[in-house]
């Protein structure tokens, strides 16, 4: 495929979301002076907004086609967006309900297509996309806000249809190209939790990280704390740093085990960030308030390009995965909103920079220790490492060089059959199981395995799940290793009796 041409499109269209975003939805706002709806500041109630719309769509994602779907979500990321930001310039207070409902309707649709949109690329490609936009949206937003007001206003209108534009010329595109395995960014199986427990791990991580985030933009703003840049003029540079980075890390890294250091980089981003809140100086403060604004997003940007590799790897329902991480994003940042919020009602037991560390010191801990570990690191890895042998796989398909399905049954059945045979029976694996185990042995994908064996998808991956429970393991290394000690068990007792 001609990915030149698209490319932009792509970048552009996720990229004109983050700005509109920026512009629009972020207290204190960059284009309208500061306005409350319901006595919450604007950014909290369209937080709540945005949650209820995400569910909604989550749980109507079964019930209508993808194709209607993908139809609804962008009439209302077209219409809604542009009619949100018109209510929101024209400043009439009582538009302010009607404003909010637009605003997050148009936010979690703009953000659930182009997210399910991504999943269609190859591994390099995500990662590259998702942090090229995010740094384009914060550029754009960057240029626009110095701007005329009246200009950046009418920036604010044309940005949402600018994105829909860019989803239609690039859905356009890849639907046509030969060589692509889109049909519709929607489709895909039902997204069971207990299959994936790392995702559900990663999403709790990264709840507990927005909780942070949200608390400290909404403790600096709802207690008028002096620091040098807040919410968007500082969210938007961050965004466009961190953004450059990764870009160019995705693009140039030879060793994906070196972007995965970023799961571990980010509480630490985070930790020191929370520190500095204890030192009150409006310098420091804005330091502080960077920190943690990269390592949030860092820990973000690498969450959502490793939920994409999951989503194509195991043919799962975007729009089930992504909201499930979109709705742990958005419940996070409204409790914190909520705490920062109140937090002037505290102020006089607990200060509020005092009630920053108080409260995200700990929640960091929790995350990086208890619910996001090595162990789920290494199963998202691994995701990443088995969309890049399936990739090579169907690579040598397209070239001619792949065996027959009998050849391959053969082969799989010929490595150590009786060792492998003995070491299913001895941990009871059923026939089913015992017909997966060889190729999951020679380190063949879950696609793969289901290609070459005439099963569905789901069936393969619930193979596989049990698998992993009744070897009490987690993932395909863990399988290896084990296995290895079983055959050195073997070899070890041969060398005993002779």
């Amino acid at each position: 495929m001609e990915r030149g041409g698209l490319f932009p499109a792509r970048m552009l269209g996720f990229g004109f979301y983050w700005a509109w975003l920026f512009l629009t939805c972020v207290s204190p706002s960059l284009i309208a002076d500061e306005r409350y709806v319901i006595g919450l500041p604007l950014e909290a109630t369209e937080l709540f907004v945005r949650l209820v719309f995400v569910i909604v769509i989550v749980v109507t994602a079964r019930a209508l086609s993808p194709a209607l779907m993908e139809r609804i979500l962008f009439l209302i990321s077209l219409i809604a967006g542009a009619v949100a930001s018109l209510m929101l310039i024209s400043g009439t207070e009582g538009l302010s309900i009607p404003m909010i409902i637009c605003m997050g309707a148009a936010d979690a649709s703009m953000f659930m297509l182009w997210l399910c949109f991504f999943g269609n690329d190859r591994v390099g490609e995500v990662a590259v996309f998702l942090a090229a936009s995010y740094a384009l949206g914060a550029a754009i937003t960057i240029v626009v806000s110095f701007m005329p007001e009246q200009m950046t206003r009418t920036c604010a209108v044309l940005l949402p249809l600018l994105s829909c534009i860019s989803f239609k010329l690039s859905a356009a595109r890849y639907a046509t190209a030969p060589d692509s395995s889109y049909k519709t960014p929607l489709t895909g199986d039902a997204f069971p939790f207990r299959l994936f427990p790392s995702i559900g791990r990663l999403c709790g991580a990264i709840a507990l990280y927005a909780l942070i985030f949200g608390m400290m933009t909404s403790t600096l703003f709802a207690n008028g704390i002096e620091v040098l840049l807040i919410g968007p003029a500082i969210e938007a540079p961050c965004c466009l740093f961190l953004g450059v980075i990764l870009a160019l890390l995705f693009w140039k890294a030879k060793d994906i085990q070196a972007v995965y250091r970023g799961y571990r980089i980010a509480p630490l981003l985070l930790v020191a960030g929370i520190v500095l809140f204890l030192i009150p100086d409006a310098h420091i403060l804005t330091g502080a308030s960077a920190l943690v604004m990269l390592g949030y997003l860092l820990f973000e940007m690498l969450a959502l390009n490793d939920l994409c590799n999951d989503v194509k790897l195991y043919s799962l329902s975007p729009l089930e995965v992504f909201g499930v991480i979109r709705i742990a994003i958005t419940c996070g940042m409204v409790i914190g909103w909520l705490i920062g919020t109140a937090s002037p009602i505290a102020a006089p037991l607990l200060p509020p920079l005092s009630l920053i560390v108080t409260i995200g010191a700990p929640a960091v801990i929790v995350a990086s220790t208890l619910l996001f570990t090595e162990k789920e690191v290494f199963a998202v890895r691994s995701a990443t490492y088995e969309r890049i042998d399936i990739e090579k796989e169907r690579a040598s398909d397209h070239a001619g060089l792949s065996e027959k399905k009998t050849a391959i049954l053969q082969e799989a059945s010929a490595i150590e059959s009786e060792l492998v045979r003995s070491f299913g029976t001895d941990w009871k694996l059923s026939k089913r199981e015992m017909e997966v185990l060889p190729l999951l042995l020679q380190g063949k994908t879950a696609v793969y395995i289901s290609e070459q064996l005439y099963i569905a998808p789901g069936t393969t991956k619930t193979h596989i799940y049990n698998i992993y429970q009744k070897l009490g393991i987690h993932t395909k290394m863990e399988l290896l290793d084990m296995f290895a000690s079983y055959r050195d068990s073997f070899e070890h007792d041969d060398d005993a009796a002779e």
